[in-house]
This record gives C-alpha cells, structure tokens and sequence, in this order.
C-alpha cells in the first residue's frame, strides 16, 4: 500500500451518509449557511480561551466557535464585549464572562467515546450495569482531557498552526464538561469513577501521528457517530440532550484528527505514510467486531444500536472514511 496524496476527509459528510442508511433517517449532508450568533462564556471556557490564544481577535475566534453547534468553516466578523463595569475590556482577568455577537460560515450538525493519551492504561472495571458504563465512559472522558492537553503541548513545541493548538484547548474543555456529566450519572446510581492514569507521552512525530492516526481519526470519529445515535434513541429526553451535546463535540474533535492529520501527513516520510495508512486500514476492519461487543455490553436504554445494527455502521463507517481517505479496502 503506497499512499502519496494528503487525506482531506469531511467528516460530517460521512457520519451523515452513515446515519443516514443506518440510523437516524438523515437523507444528505447538509449545507454550509451563514449565521449569526450570541452568547456568553465564563468559568473554565472563558479561562482556557484567554489564556490559550494569542490576541484579542483569536480570543474572540476561539469564544465564537464555542457557541456554534456545528463545523465551522469560518468565522466571519466576531465582537467581544465586558461586562457593565468594564465593557471595553472584555478578555481583562477580572472579568468573569464576556458577551460574544459573531457572524458564521458552518456546517450545522443534523443530529435530532473519547481519545485515549498515549500511554494509556485500561481499567480494570467490567460494564455490567447502566453505572459501570457510565462510569467506565466518564473515565475515558478524563482520559480524553490529558489526550488533548497533552496534544496542544506538543503542538507548541511543534510550533504548529495556532489553530490546531487552539482546536486541541477547545477540545480538552469539552471533554471536561462530557466527564463532568457523566460522572455525575454514575454517581447517582451508585457507581465511583476510576481515574485514569497514563505513561509519559512519546515526543517522537512519527509516534504522535501514529496515535491520532488511530485513536482519533478512527476510533474518537466513529465514537462521535455513536453518539449521535444514542442522541436519537435513548430513552429519556436527559440522555438524548446530553449525548446529542456529546456527539456534536466529538464530531468537531474527529474533524480535528483528520485536520491535523493531514499537517502530520506532509512531514512523514513515505515509508511513515505507508505505515499510517495500514494502521488505519486495521482499525478500520477491527470495528465492527468491537462495536460488536460494546453494543453487547451496553445497556439498551442508553440508545446504543443493537449488536447486529452496530457491526452494520461500523462497516459502513469503515468502507466510506475509508474511501475518502485513499486506503486500501
């Protein structure tokens, strides 16, 4: 397998077709629109956003693509605004909120599990039980917050492409908020939340391509896919809200695997790239049969797919991100 050309892959294109014949009865993507936004960010995201970006226009950036649900294509015109006592100086640290009006090119998300760090170690907990998986789920959430932390520390030193840095900051809040909630649920129902634990990180390029590579090209994007579907099936309106904000982020967070796929891609070597592609093409083949056992172990309330209808969108998942990424059937 010799694979030469960048990978460029939608990839809520792909989750819409999989969906789409699959699960929530989506008949295409849908298309790009303009729009305008308002809202607030405070308490961790307002932190993580003054602090992680560059000047005032990539902190007003980074706060607008917050408040869209949706892929983003470019963010228009943005305006910051304090608060009453200091409104023209909204990113100053002794704000606690800033008021945010921008304008939108995205991609809206139709929707009616995480990345694991590298060195990641599995807990010993068996999903036997509605608690166990929240538990397990809130587990790999916190696991998710090093993944994308320890990324953007990476990418840094890289000095990679603000955006991605900024993406991966994003991403790690996200992720804080998905364990924050998921904890939660476990702990009502009675069930404690193992933390995660991990070996250092790799510096090597090749390494950290190889990780996101697998664990968020393939593994986060088709995650995002299943959640979209417990966002359509779960039985309370709680759980369908919670894994349609879920989904929504891990789709953003896949569509970031791919994108920072692609700038890996262009400084491996041939033999590097060759070696991707077959990783990819592997754990692509090998989710129909965990998906297999996950539905198996998923409580059916939760809005997981049966087992049989799950290997059907994993197959169908791998045979089309397959396809838009070049690799080999």
């Amino acid at each position: 397998m010799i694979v030469s050309r960048t990978p460029r892959v939608r990839l809520l294109a792909v989750a819409a077709v999989v969906l789409a014949l699959e699960a929530a009865g989506c008949c295409a993507a849908p298309d790009e629109r303009t729009d305008e936004f308002e809202g607030t960010v405070k308490g961790d995201e307002l932190e993580h956003i003054r602090d992680n970006s560059g000047n005032d226009d990539q902190r007003c950036d980074s706060a607008c693509r917050t408040l869209v649900v949706g892929e983003v294509e470019n963010v228009d015109a943005c305006e910051a605004v304090g608060p009453e006592d200091n409104p023209d100086a909204p990113w100053d640290p002794a704000n606690t909120e800033v008021s945010i009006t921008c304008t939108v090119t995205f991609t809206p998300f139709v929707f009616c599990t995480g990345r694991r760090p590298q060195g990641h170690v599995e807990a010993d907990v068996a999903v036997d039980s509605r608690a166990s998986w929240f538990a397990v789920h809130a587990h790999l959430e916190r696991a998710s917050v090093t993944a994308f932390s320890e990324l953007a520390d990476w990418l840094q030193r890289r000095r990679a492409p603000f955006p991605l840095v900024a993406r991966c900051c994003e991403a790690a809040v996200d992720e804080v908020r998905h364990a924050e909630a998921l904890e939660a649920l476990a702990r009502r129902d009675g069930a404690e939340v193992v933390p995660p634990c991990a070996d250092p990180p790799t510096d090597d390029l090749f390494t950290v391509a190889l990780h996101n590579a697998v664990e968020g090209c393939v593994s986060e994007a088709f995650a995002a896919v299943v959640a979209a579907h417990q966002a359509a099936h779960a039985r309370s309106l709680e759980l369908r809200a919670l894994f349609s904000r879920i989904a929504a982020d891990e789709l953003r967070h896949g569509q970031l695997a791919w994108d920072l796929h692609a700038w890996l891609w262009d400084q491996l070597t041939p033999e590097q790239r060759d070696a991707l592609a077959r990783a990819q093409t592997r754990a692509l083949t090998d989710l129909a049969a965990s998906s297999r056992q996950a539905a198996a172990a998923t409580p059916r309330e939760l809005g997981w797919p049966e087992p049989e209808h799950a290997v059907r969108m994993a197959e169908l998942f791998a045979r089309r991100l397959g396809a838009d990424a070049g690799l080999a059937a």
